[in-house]
């Protein structure tokens, strides 16, 4: 199974001579390329690449802490956008690296069970 954690971000690009300058203020990261669509893109890239480096690395409450994140209510409202800054997803899929054991409390095997769990928990029976 496949579980996916998102994040909602933005960005900025500016042109600067021939390049396209991309900046992700909430991660504080930045990229460039030659067109507005390649910098958006590396952008995306590079927040995604950063931030599963930080859980790679087990540092992501850390860093998120450093970069100014703090839970809000579920009940705030999302600002809107200055001018000129887009909004763009960053997926970080996850999967189990091992099996899940079961916790729940086990029964009474009773004749004719298939004994298919383990602890013969009242959930797999």
């Amino acid at each position: 199974m496949t579980i996916q954690l998102e994040f909602h971000l933005y960005g900025q690009i500016k042109k600067k001579g021939k390049w396209f300058i991309a900046h992700c203020p909430p991660l504080d990261v930045s990229t460039q390329g030659e067109t507005f669509e390649v910098a958006r893109k590396n952008l995306i890239e590079a927040s995604q690449l950063f931030l599963t480096s930080c859980l790679e690395r087990g540092t992501l409450d850390q860093a998120l802490r450093e970069l100014g994140f703090v839970p809000v209510p579920n009940e705030m409202q999302e600002d809107s956008l200055p001018e000129g800054d887009f909004s763009f997803p960053v997926r970080i899929p996850f999967v189990f690296q091992k099996p899940s054991e079961c916790h729940a409390k086990p029964r009474r095997v009773v004749e004719g069970d298939s004994g298919d769990c383990p602890s013969q928990c009242a959930i797999h029976a």
